[in-house]
């Protein structure tokens, strides 16, 4: 399997809800900073928001994070209610994406 496509399969398993359990508002997952989910976010936003096949390796690469740790922060960020799932993805939903 390509990696962009497991990257994808894995960040839409965890935005569904597979995973971690958590309420809007949650501390941040061990093992991530706000540094992280803020890097994170500025690389889903420079990939244009909605995050498929052909941006995952783009966040990959900006970010320098694993499969789990990504998966992990989309997680993080759907549960906050900051991103959503897609068919083949999610899309960040906050700061400059909000309206994207």
């Amino acid at each position: 399997m390509k990696p962009a496509v497991a990257l994808l399969a894995a960040l839409t398993l965890t935005a569904c809800g597979a995973g971690l359990d958590g309420v809007p508002g949650q501390t941040l997952p061990d093992g991530v900073t706000e540094q992280d989910v803020a890097l994170f976010k500025t690389a889903a936003t420079q990939a244009g928001c909605v995050i498929g096949p052909a941006q995952a390796d783009q966040v990959r690469a900006a970010t320098g994070f694993d499969t789990a740790k990504l998966s992990i922060i989309t997680q993080y960020l759907t549960l906050a209610g900051e991103s959503t799932p897609t068919d083949s993805g999610f899309r960040l939903t906050s700061g400059s994406c909000a309206n994207a």
